[in-house]
């Protein structure tokens, strides 16, 4: 990379900075506010379904025939306990869809260093990260070992902003293969279509292009 270019990209990448740590924070206290709501709305339903049974035994029971005894001391059974909805679902790497729905899974959850192990970039995008990464301030820059961490970082907090579309829209995703070893996966009418996977040793992974590199320095530039 020519001197310029790589001048041009650091300036580009302080430009960035303030904006990005802000958009990070701001995004994490989001996903801990949409964390308790999920909770908050469990705990609800539970109760709801305690007050329901309790009042169902409290009820006078529908007799057909001649009342019998109650047994003394039995007490009605607590409802079984409501699982949280899963929207997404982790399903390992073994092929392009299912590294779909696992990459979903792990943004759900901000669970960044799974992220950074399913991240493949392009040799142009990669540089480009590299030149990002080195540009930031020393504080920042330390809590970062590799791009692909920080690259992980800012692909979650941007899927907690903008998520997938539930895992029933995922299992209808339409492959097409872009050849032996690199696949696209089509969600049509939605902001994820075209998502990219490339076949590895360590399975199918994320893939960031270079047009999407260049395309994230650009809208950060100009936000």
């Amino acid at each position: 990379m020519s001197p310029f270019k790589t001048s041009l990209l650091a300036a580009l990448a302080s430009a960035v900075l303030t904006a990005g740590l802000l958009y990070y924070i701001n995004q994490q206290r989001a996903h801990e506010a949409a964390v308790l709501r999920r909770n908050n709305n469990l705990m609800r339903v539970q109760a709801s379904q305690r007050h329901q049974t309790r009042s169902a035994a409290l009820a006078p029971p529908a007799r057909s025939s001649p009342a019998q005894p109650e047994e003394p001391g039995a007490t009605p059974p607590e409802p079984a306990p409501v699982a949280a909805a899963e929207n997404y679902r982790n399903e390992g790497r073994a092929t392009p869809r299912a590294a779909l729905h696992t990459f979903a899974w792990a943004c759900d959850r901000a669970d960044a260093a799974t992220v950074s192990r399913m991240i493949h970039f392009e040799p142009a995008a990669r540089e480009l990260a590299e030149v990002l990464l080195a540009g930031l301030p020393e504080s920042e820059r330390a809590k970062f070992r590799t791009v692909d961490e920080m690259a992980a970082t800012m692909l979650t907090l941007n899927v907690m902003a903008h998520p997938f579309p539930n895992a029933a829209v995922l299992d209808a995703a339409m492959l097409e293969p872009l050849g032996e070893e690199r696949a696209s996966l089509r969600l049509p009418g939605t902001a994820k279509d075209l998502i990219q996977f490339q076949k590895t040793g360590e399975g199918w992974k994320y893939v960031i292009t270079d047009a999407m590199a260049e395309a994230y320095l650009k809208n950060s530039v100009t936000r």
